[in-house]
């Protein structure tokens, strides 16, 4: 890793990072999963340096333009507006609100388009952390008219402070965890035994992740909750989770990781393996782009040239693209095709193969 490295080090180090990513054909499926690692680093603040993040865009971008690069730049600039919208933030609530002390949240609000899309639905919130949700809602809003605030449950994180043992031999300590387990973990203040449909029904979290959530709570390392059944999958809704009061840690801080999603993925054995493979290969988002990305190319050539041969056209296009990936003839064809449906090009009388542009 880079971290302790010299400013020499971790250049020397970019640079065979981006000796090796020069060699790589599909440059769009990189710049995906990229994307998709800064914005856990940048949100769960993991990255080692912020220099290096950014020395690494910027070697990215010499490669490959700023259009390649200007995501993950927004990404960088909305964490810097998120900080000075924290402080904003905590300077109006001591200005302003009084009374009883309410919960603390820190809130980073992204721009849309430049971070990897969740279309997940917000589950739903304890009351007090809805209130605090609200609050800054307000705050917000009353800044920024016009726009709107999507909350995106799935990817916050939350510390809580919880009371094992019994009396007078409590045991306190501060655990670190995903909003879900928040949601999930506050259920159990007002009872000791729910099962996975009770869960579900009131936390509205999603059955996979829900499972997933559940099972981290559930591990021999930190069993904050007992599984009612044997075996390391949730069988049913029935299953029971019952408050493990007996918990116990060396660490006041008890930071609980999740299990990884195949842990608790179901039975796909009626997929082939090499329709998984190719699933796996290229992400949905990344295939769209593809489309989008071939059919501008091709309207740019053939509005610029007016008419042109099929192979011409393959060869235009392949030029243009191979800086982000290199598109098969046959997957240019379709898109061609589909441009033909929608009247942007037509095929000549005279030779089949051969494309004119629709002004």
């Amino acid at each position: 890793g880079l971290r302790g490295a010299t400013e020499a080090q971790v250049n020397e180090d970019l640079q065979k990072v981006i000796t090796v990513f020069r060699y790589l054909s599909d440059k769009d499926v990189f710049e995906a999963f990229y994307k998709q690692h800064l914005a856990k680093r940048l949100l769960g603040g993991r990255s080692v340096s912020d220099e290096a993040e950014r020395a690494m865009v910027s070697q990215l971008k010499a490669e490959c333009g700023y259009q390649y690069t200007s995501k993950m730049e927004g990404m960088f600039n909305d964490m810097r507006i998120s900080r000075d919208m924290r402080d904003a933030y905590n300077n109006h609530k001591r200005n302003v609100e009084r009374g009883p002390k309410t919960i603390d949240i820190e809130v980073d609000v992204l721009t849309n388009g430049y971070w990897p899309s969740q279309s997940v639905k917000s589950c739903t919130l304890p009351h007090s952390v809805q209130e605090a949700i609200d609050r800054f809602s307000k705050f917000y809003l009353e800044k920024h008219t016009g726009r709107k605030l999507s909350w995106q449950t799935s990817a916050g994180a939350a510390e809580i402070r919880a009371t094992f043992g019994v009396a007078p031999m409590y045991r306190r300590h501060d655990l670190c965890v995903s909003t879900y387990q928040m949601c999930i973990l506050l259920l159990f203040n007002t009872t000791d035994c729910l099962t996975l449909g009770q869960i579900r029904t009131l936390t509205q979290i999603p059955d996979m992740e829900l499972r997933r959530h559940l099972i981290s709570l559930c591990t021999p390392k930190h069993r904050i909750l007992r599984k009612g059944s044997k075996g390391r999958g949730i069988n049913s809704d029935d299953d029971t989770f019952t408050f493990n009061a007996d918990f116990t840690s060396k660490l006041k801080r008890v930071r609980v990781p999740l299990v990884k999603e195949t842990s608790v993925s179901r039975d796909t054995s009626g997929t082939s393996q090499a329709d998984g493979a190719i699933a796996a290969a290229i992400p949905a988002p990344v295939e769209e782009d593809r489309r989008h990305l071939v059919e501008a190319a091709v309207v740019r050539i053939m509005k610029a040239r007016k008419s042109l041969h099929h192979n011409d056209v393959i060869a235009e296009v392949t030029k243009q693209l191979s800086t982000r990936f290199v598109p098969t003839p046959q997957f240019i064809k379709k898109r061609i095709e589909s441009l033909i449906e929608r009247e942007y090009l037509e095929r000549a009388s005279s030779d089949r193969r051969v494309y004119m542009y629709v002004a």
